[in-house]
């Protein structure tokens, strides 16, 4: 085999490997975790807590390419297992650095015209072609703050639009921050609802919520204006 052919066939085999990763995960998903609830998670969790640490960051990559699973009962669940606060937000922290990053090199190294199919069933997807700005970093981390669409598809738009590595991990990782830590707060106080902790994140929660609406109804205003 020539080099020639060889650097190919490479090439085609980076192109179509995420389509199946993207496939079996969205089969696994539908299969196995469907309507899955922090209940479930903690049912299946093993009892070793680095064996479910595993587990916890190995579901985290199943939500980044199933697109289906819910990433705040994956954050919750966590606080909920680890006895401590701090182990469940570094699993946490663990799990959301796969998140963003499984996506974003499918978007990075797929064929365009399967990325661009993937982020269209999306109902919300034309969002996205809203946000321009030549700072790559603000790009990521706004969109990750006003959380209009799903991490999973900002994360294979923003992979399939070349942004630098550095900058989309930067930025997404610190808007995803704020809420990563309210919520791992709230999962690790569950079983306790009327404790100060559980309404702390709670209000935060809310406050988070709010104030992304109200910076992407600014963004748009400003755009209009």
């Amino acid at each position: 085999m020539t080099k020639k052919r060889f650097t190919e066939l490479l090439k085609r085999i980076i192109q179509i490997a995420p389509i199946i990763m993207v496939g079996l995960c969205v089969l696994i998903y539908f299969k196995f975790f469907r309507g899955v609830t922090i209940e479930h998670i903690l049912e299946f969790t093993p009892e070793n807590l680095w064996l479910a640490a595993l587990v916890m960051i190995g579901l985290f990559g199943l939500k980044s390419l199933s697109m289906f699973f819910p990433m705040l009962i994956l954050i919750a669940a966590s606080g909920s297992i680890f006895p401590n606060y701090f182990a469940a937000l570094l699993v946490n922290v663990c799990g959301v650095l796969m998140m963003l990053a499984l996506p974003y090199l499918i978007g990075r190294f797929a064929e365009r015209e399967f990325v661009e199919r993937l982020i269209s069933k999306n109902k919300n997807a034309d969002k996205l072609r809203e946000f321009q700005s030549e700072n790559e970093f603000f790009i990521a981390f706004f969109l990750r703050v006003i959380n209009i669409l799903p991490c999973d598809i900002v994360s294979m738009f923003l992979g399939s639009a070349g942004f630098s590595p550095i900058k989309y991990f930067a930025g997404s990782f610190l808007g995803i921050l704020p809420g990563l830590i309210t919520t791992t707060l709230m999962g690790s106080s569950v079983d306790d609802p009327k404790s100060p902790k559980f309404w702390v994140s709670i209000i935060c929660e809310v406050v988070f919520a709010a104030g992304s609406s109200i910076a992407y109804y600014i963004y748009k205003k400003r755009k209009q204006g």
